[in-house]
Order: structure tokens, then C-alpha cells, then sequence
């Protein structure tokens, strides 16, 4: 009894705050009702899903890295191309304050994830770190809010091993060959933070080039983490 009160004060609580304080979807705008989570009904089934975990073969996002280095797995969950929904996302996430739904969009990630065999052995998450500087100009890493959605699906822990070394400019307007040389060589593996895990996912938020996750996992491999290692992104340039 007690629990059906509280249940249904907590109802009435959202509903007055929902009038006091609306919610309105990332990518159209519209007010959002009781029941949905940052995108409306109609937004949500247009997402750029890639459907990665259903995938037997190797996708676009894998062939990124082919002849590169060793990755295990690459996942991305949506599709970033041009003006869409997944940019606005992107976006709110990087800009906007969006730390609710990094989570949000990390969760839906991990329960993807969830589905594929591949990644079933999956035993710790890494996030890709930001430098002190951004962080502390930004607020967050987006990175390990997206990380910890991860986490709460899977049921597997973040895991703190890398940091990076210098601050960089951003990525946003560089070329390709810009973009890695501006994060060649500026991850480092903590010592000893991975020694209890063998296959690890480390996650950031979009895969364009590949050079912020080539570098992340080449300090790992040198660093000395005997460790497989698989990728997951929000997004992949397509």
C-alpha cells in the first residue's frame, strides 16, 4: 500500500514538473510527454541506427582500421551524415549541456551491445579522456558520461586507465592528417589499471578518422596491457 502511494505521488511529482520545468525533443523541438526520453515518438524511429549488432561481417566502421592496428570489434550505434538528427545529438551532447543524454544515448548503446556474441566477453570500459583544461571549461567528459550508460546495461565497470597527456586543439576543422598528428602520441596508460581485464571497450563519442581511438589503443598495447581491444562510438561518419 505504502508503495502505491509513493508510486503514485512520484506520478503526480513528474507531472507538475513536467508542467513547471517542460521536456521538448533533441532533434524537432516538440514538447515531450510523460512517458518519453529526450526525443519524441516519431524522432526516435527516424534515428540513424546502424544495426553494427547485428552484423556477422565486418562493417565500415571496422575497415577504418584495417592495416592500422589490432581491434577486436568496432561498433557505432548511428549514422553521422550531414544535417541530420544524429548531428543534433551530437550537438546537445558537446555543447549543449547534454549530459543526461550522453547517459541516456550511452545506455541505448549498451543495450545493443547486449544483443552480439562478439562482445559477450567485453569485462571492462574505458573511456576516451579529455584534458583537465577542456574538462574543466566543458563541465564533463562526454566520453565517460556515454561510457557509464554503457556500463549500466552491461553490468561491466569504467575503468580510469588512460590520461592524456597535453591539451589539443580541436578536432572539428581539421584535415585527416591534422587530426592525427594533433593526438599522435598523446594518451598514456595508467600503470597497472588494466592488469585484471582482457578484453576492454574503450568508447568516445564519434568515429571519424579514427586517430583519437588509433592512439588510445596503441598506449594501451604499449603500455603494456596484454588486452584485446574493441571500440564503441555513438556515431561513425558515413
Amino acid at each position: 500500500m505504502k508503495e502505491k502511494i509513493l508510486k503514485t505521488l512520484s506520478q503526480h511529482f513528474d507531472g507538475l514538473m513536467a508542467l513547471i520545468y517542460p521536456y521538448f525533443c533533441v532533434v524537432c523541438g516538440e514538447e515531450l510527454n510523460q512517458k518519453s526520453e529526450h526525443f519524441c515518438f516519431s524522432c526516435e524511429e527516424d534515428l540513424h541506427f546502424t544495426y553494427f549488432e547485428k552484423y556477422d561481417d565486418y562493417s565500415i566502421a571496422d575497415q577504418v582500421f584495417w592495416g592500422r592496428l589490432k581491434i577486436e570489434n568496432v561498433y557505432s550505434l548511428l549514422y553521422y551524415e550531414g544535417p541530420t538528427s544524429t548531428r543534433e545529438i551530437l550537438h546537445d551532447i558537446k555543447y549543449n549541456e547534454g549530459t543526461d543524454l550522453a547517459h541516456f544515448m550511452g545506455r541505448m548503446m549498451g543495450n545493443r551491445l547486449k544483443s552480439h556474441p562478439k562482445y559477450a566477453d567485453i569485462n571492462a570500459i574505458v573511456p576516451i579522456p579529455i584534458h583537465s583544461k577542456k574538462e574543466f571549461s566543458r563541465g564533463y567528459n562526454q566520453s565517460l558520461l556515454i561510457a557509464n550508460g554503457v556500463s549500466e546495461e552491461l553490468g561491466i565497470p569504467v575503468v580510469d586507465a588512460l590520461q592524456r597527456k597535453t591539451h589539443d586543439e580541436s578536432q572539428t576543422r581539421k584535415s585527416k592528417d591534422e587530426r592525427y598528428q594533433n593526438v599522435k602520441g598523446k594518451f598514456a596508460l595508467k600503470e597497472k589499471k588494466l592488469q585484471d581485464y582482457n578484453h576492454i571497450l574503450i568508447v568516445d563519442d564519434v568515429l571519424t578518422t579514427g586517430s583519437t581511438l588509433e592512439f588510445a589503443s596503441r598506449a594501451i598495447f604499449e603500455g603494456g596491457g596484454n588486452v584485446k581491444v574493441s571500440l564503441g562510438t555513438l556515431a561513425v561518419a558515413h
